[in-house]
């Protein structure tokens, strides 16, 4: 999705030297584990997603992987949360309460 949404940004217009890219909260490598199978498939395309969760199981860094996608389109001004959903009571974490939630984004050109 980032590369596609950066590609659909330039061709509208958008120089991505000129972009400045903004992630929220998530969870972080060390406790997003997924199976070894997933993290394969995950790094095939972005290597820079490759992680280990803090207890030693195959994990994926969606943060790293979503700079690294960034980059590659050319955007290198990225501002990015340190906080991890999980490790944090006062953010929404699907994987820690088990229960639905709202996630929102988006993207907008100033002239």
């Amino acid at each position: 999705m980032v590369p596609a949404t950066v590609a659909a940004m330039v061709r509208l217009g958008a120089d991505p030297s000129r972009v400045t890219a903004r992630t929220g909260p998530a969870v972080c490598g060390r406790c997003y584990e997924v199976p070894e199978a997933m993290r394969s498939e995950v790094t095939a395309a972005v290597p820079e997603a490759y992680a280990v969760t803090s207890w030693g199981t195959p994990s994926v860094d969606v943060a790293a992987g979503v700079r690294a996608q960034l980059a590659a389109a050319g955007v290198t001004a990225l501002q990015q949360s340190e906080v991890c959903t999980l490790e944090s009571g006062d953010h929404f974490s699907y994987r820690r309460e088990r229960d639905t939630g709202r996630l929102g984004g988006y993207v907008w050109l100033d002239d």
